[in-house]
Parts: structure tokens; sequence; C-alpha cells
């Protein structure tokens, strides 16, 4: 009888490491103005960005420190390198070599944006931080066994990368999507009133009624960058929702809304190959922050979180016959919103219903004078324009007065007033 032999072979290949074309991922941390503690929302965009390069061999960290225009600039360029400090050392305690870490700091020198208002100086407020990295290969010892070896795999697709912008909107990908596209990605965010007058966006619905914001975000693909139309993947938006309750219009009543071609408002219809979209908000909490959720399927188009507003009292603006009113703007702040008034008999006189806003309040104007000459009131608070302060329909603002009395009788200051005066003195020869 022949005997059959069996051979057991065992081949050992020794660990190589392959590395392939240098890769970066670019993000950045913002500091609190004259601070440079690292705040939470820093620390988890670094931790982030760590956690996509689990397979890859990191060989250089830059990290350059930036302030805004707010102090003098030797005092900037010191609070400047004590930021690149906090990240650096946080970069350290999260395991990162020190000595691939090189750092920059330049105070106010490289602004990215104006310093002109608030939320350019946020912006500016930040440190640079640039991950420079290789993909790497390590095969294992493979044996030939008589034994079959099972192997877990994990897979990296099923995880999601978080972007936290400078308001604090968060932006939810698919981690590989995410990896594969981000040098073709801009992200517009506008939960301010400042960023909405930026941005040359009203928060009117396609009939001309005020609605109330909680966060406006375009998510951008770069020309010529991708022929993708559409993500894999819905993404997903979080907004930070309010603390203050009284700013918190919408509740459970916030919608998504699209940005109609006449430049209203119209709740969420969806755009070209958005066959399906969602357009429910969740209310959501992330580490003990509430959020405004939605998903977005296609890039290119402004979405917003929003509701309508109750209607409200009739508000008024005049100027003197000689002078058209082309446009009025009021912003608030709480709850968010930027509000239209235009003229439709009389030139002069522009007027809405809106409801009685709490929140910090500006006005800005566009105005015509009678040689045709366009004139501004460049953005102010609103009550400082000429008012009409008595028989107003909203509340007292308590144990405040505007420092006269009717009669016998002190005059309550209000939040809001019935009537505006916008005089010659208060405009501006457009340049």
């Amino acid at each position: 009888m022949m005997r059959q032999i069996f051979i057991l072979l065992t081949i050992v290949i020794s660990p190589i490491i392959l590395f392939g074309q240098t890769k970066t991922i670019k993000t950045s941390a913002y500091f609190k103005s004259d601070k440079f503690e690292l705040r939470t929302d820093g620390k988890q965009t670094i931790d982030m960005a760590l956690d996509t390069l689990p397979q890859t061999d990191i060989f250089k960290i830059i990290v350059t420190g930036n302030t805004d225009n707010s102090a003098d600039s030797v005092y900037n360029l010191k609070l400047s390198d004590k930021r690149t400090e906090a990240v650096k050392n946080y970069l350290i305690t999260k395991g990162v070599n020190g000595n691939i870490i090189k750092t920059n700091y330049f105070g106010e020198e490289k602004p990215i944006t104006s310093n002109d208002n608030d939320d350019g100086k946020q912006k500016n407020r930040r440190v640079d931080i640039v991950i420079f990295y290789k993909q790497k290969t390590i095969p294992t010892q493979i044996e030939v066994d008589s034994v079959p070896k099972q192997v877990n795999v994990i897979d990296t697709c099923k995880r999601d990368t978080v972007i936290i912008l400078p308001e604090g909107t968060q932006i939810v990908f698919n981690r590989c999507e995410y990896l594969e596209i981000k040098e073709c990605l801009e992200f517009t965010e506008t939960n301010n009133p400042n960023a909405i007058l930026a941005n040359g966006i009203s928060l009117m619905d396609t009939s001309g009624y005020p609605i109330a914001s909680c966060g406006m975000l375009r998510v951008t693909m770069k020309p010529g960058c991708t022929d993708r139309e559409c993500f894999k993947f819905p993404i997903k938006v979080r907004f930070p929702i309010p603390k203050d309750k009284e700013c918190d219009y919408c509740g459970r009543n916030a919608r998504v809304w699209d940005l109609s071609s006449n430049g209203g408002w119209v709740q969420g219809q969806g755009k070209k190959n958005e066959v399906k979209i969602i357009n429910e908000v969740k209310i959501i909490k992330v580490q003990g922050q509430l959020f405004y959720q939605f998903e977005i399927l296609c890039p290119n188009y402004w979405k917003n979180c929003d509701c309508e507003m109750p209607k409200g009292k009739k508000i008024k603006f005049k100027t003197k016959r000689k002078y058209k009113i082309v446009s009025v703007v009021v912003t608030s702040n709480c709850p968010t919103t930027a509000i239209e008034f235009k003229p439709k008999r009389r030139k002069n006189i522009a007027k809405k219903r809106i409801p009685c806003l709490i929140g910090e309040k500006y006005v800005l104007a566009t105005i015509v004078d009678k040689n045709g000459d366009t004139l501004t009131l460049e953005q102010m608070p609103l009550n400082d324009l000429t008012k009409k302060t008595i028989f107003s329909g909203c509340k007292k603002i308590k144990g405040e007065n505007v420092g006269y009395r009717f009669g016998i009788f002190p005059i309550g200051k209000r939040s809001f007033y019935r009537k505006y005066i916008i005089k010659p003195s208060d405009l501006k020869s457009k340049q």
C-alpha cells in the first residue's frame, strides 16, 4: 500500500514598511479673545484629526499661532506664541513625539479675514495645524498552517469624521469619503447677524414674512476638483441650540429650508439628484450640548435650519418725502434673524408686522435722495434712531425708562418701538 505523505510548509515573510506619497491634513483651533487656553472644541478638532490617521506614519506637524489686532503687535506676538505652545503641549499629551512638532507664531501679521468685526476677529484668533503623513503597509507574519486562522479587520469606512466650524457648527462625514474629497470642500457658516449680512442673505420666506434661523450652512465643492455631484453618504449637520431658551424660537418646530431663486426661503424641496430629501430636524445631545441635526445629500446649496416666526406688531420706518427708501434691514441675535422692510405705496415709508425681538437689534438702510444719489444708514443700534416712545406694542423692560415723562408718568423703555424716523443726518453717501 502506498503511503500518502503530506508535507507542511511554513513560510515567514519579514515585515516590510512601504511608504506612499506624502499627504497632509490641515485644521485650526480657535481661541477666546486675549486667551491662550485650548478650548474644548479645539481639543475635539485635534482629537478628530489624529483619529483619522490610525494606519499612517506622521512624520511632521507644523503648528502656527495667530491673533486678531485687538492689542499692540508686541503683545499679540507673545500671545500667539503661548497659543502655539498650548496646542503643542496638547499634541504631546495625545502621544505625538514632540521632536516632530515645528512651531511658528506671527501675532496679528497673517489674518485670514478682516478684523473689522467680531466674526472676523474670531476667525483670526487661531492656531493652524498641518499634519504631514505617509500611508504605510506593514505585512504581518504569514504562516501557511494546517489550521486556518480568523483575522478580524476593522472597517474604518463605517466610522465618522466630525468637522467643527468656528461658530460651533458640526459636520459629520463618513470617514473614507471625507478623506477622498476633503481638499475639494469649502464651508460657509452663517450663525449670526453679521455673517448673514456679509453673505447678502435675508431671513424671509417666499411670501416676504420673517423667519428665525437655528443656523445656515453651505457646503461647496471647489470647481473642477471633482465631478461628484452628491455625497456617497448623506452628511449630518448640527447647529448648537442656544442655552438661553428665550432665544430658541424654533424648538421642535425647526425644519430644513432651501434658498429659492427669488432670494426667499422655502421649506426643503431638494436639489438636482436629491430624489428623497430628509427635511426632519432632530434634537440630539453630544457631550452635554444640545444640537439641531439634519442631513444633506448634495453640496453647493444653502441649507437653513429655520422656523416661522409668530405674527407680531406693525413696525414703521419713515424718512422725508424727498427721499426714497430702497431697503431697511433689522437684525437680531435673539433669535438670529435679518428682517427686510421695503416701501409699497409711499416710497418714504416701509412697514411690516414682526415679533417683539428681545436680542441686540441693529438697523441698516439704503435710501435714494431727490438727485438720485444713493445714501446709506450704516449699521447702528436700532433704538439709537429717533423713535416714537409711547403706545408701543412691545413689553416694557423692567426697571428702566427712556429718561423723561409723559405728564406725570415715566416712559418705560421697550425692546422695540412702533415707529422710527430716519433723518438726513443719519445718512452717508455711498462710496
